[in-house]
């Protein structure tokens, strides 16, 4: 697969993305709803709705760090048309977004995972409607220093011999034998382990979290859950960090480290030298899959997981700038943006079922 490549200027961007935010001046347009998904990887910028009227306001979007590219080349696209209104876009993690959203600061917040419940009962305690949104497919990427050479995959058992928190204090892989010899799983070398990923604050956490560790603890990996008791969460003895730069500088630092990211930043690293991805089987002995966008969309590669945006009701439904926004973002040179930064885009009923959902402004929780 090639990647999409992103201009030096984000890639500039990306190396702060955890405290970056970018004020853009925008000027805000009312979009066509999308009616398809297959030309929207085609559509020029010159395809965009036309602007019907100038507006003037300014507002935040925050949140989730993966998402975090799709809006930033949204917003750039706006200012090749009039400048008008001013975004701020801020990438601090899904947690951090979803406690601003929910406590009104910001209309518009990004997650790399569904609301929690506790986060929509801050929600609904404050009187917020939301408008719940899917934008595209991601595959959260295991990835190792491009001179590491003793490792290509990783079964969800290794991942958790590796990472749970049965592996506190482990600081070689070797160490992590003690628990593949028990079920028959992957002999490691007998080097050093480093450890690298994002914090709790974001939904790359969260998700990893439910779709591997958790997965090996509910018995889907093979593994005979009623012979002993197995761990529910992520060892807490490992470098963590919301800037996706600052990960990728301690896995590129230590030959044999390990860590996971986006699909879209982990591929931008891999092509840049800075990185390795490593293959990922659901079982023990099973088939090795890479992310590429081909394996994320068909949902081989294994884990995979949807993005989303949450939008304000109330706002919307007051400020035309906010609305306008989220018309775009549904435009098909909105959902172009996906793609291009290297998420998968969303098959056709997704896409319409987005359509509906902001055409009859529906709250609430849409999506499983």
């Amino acid at each position: 697969m090639t990647s999409p490549l992103l201009p030096p200027s984000r890639a500039d961007r990306f190396r702060s993305i955890g405290l970056l935010t970018v004020i853009l001046a925008v000027f805000a347009v009312v979009g066509a709803l999308v009616t398809n998904s297959d030309d929207s990887t085609s559509v020029a910028v010159a395809d965009a709705p036309p602007v019907t009227e100038s507006l003037e306001g300014n507002f935040l979007v925050s949140g989730s760090s993966t998402v975090f590219p799709i809006v930033v080349r949204q917003a750039e696209q706006f200012q090749e048309l009039q400048p008008g209104v001013a975004i701020a876009v801020e990438g601090p993690g899904s947690g951090d977004g979803a406690k601003k959203f929910c406590d009104g600061e910001v209309p518009i917040a990004n997650a790399s995972r569904l609301l929690k419940d506790s986060e929509i009962e801050i929600c609904e305690a404050n009187g917020i409607e939301f408008i719940e949104m899917r934008r595209g497919i991601d595959g959260i990427s295991v990835i190792t220093s491009p001179e590491n050479d003793l490792i290509d995959c990783l079964s969800f058992n290794d991942l958790y011999a590796l990472l749970s928190e049965e592996a506190v204090n482990t600081n070689s892989w070797a160490q992590a034998n003690d628990l593949t010899s028990t079920w028959g799983g992957q002999e490691f070398p007998d080097v050093p382990l480093r450890v690298f990923g994002p914090g709790e604050e974001s939904g790359t956490f969260d998700s990893f979290v439910e779709i591997v560790i958790e997965g090996v603890f509910d018995g889907k990996t093979g593994l005979d859950t009623e012979s002993r008791e197995f761990a529910e969460n992520i060892r807490p003895d490992y470098t963590s960090s919301p800037n996706d730069n600052v990960i990728m500088d301690g896995i590129g630092a230590s030959k044999y480290s390990i860590g996971w990211v986006g699909y879209s930043f982990a591929q931008e690293a891999s092509d840049a030298g800075r990185a390795k991805l490593l293959a990922v089987s659901t079982e023990d002995n099973g088939e090795c899959v890479l992310p590429t966008s081909e394996t994320i969309a068909s949902a081989d590669f294994p884990i995979a997981r949807f993005l989303y945006t949450y939008i304000n009701a109330d706002v919307a439904a007051n400020d035309p700038s906010v609305a306008s926004f989220v018309d775009y973002m549904l435009s098909d040179v909105g959902l172009e943006s996906v793609p291009a930064v290297g998420y998968v885009t969303l098959n056709e009923a997704d896409l319409e079922k987005n359509a509906e959902l902001w055409a009859n402004r529906k709250t609430g929780r849409s999506w499983e």
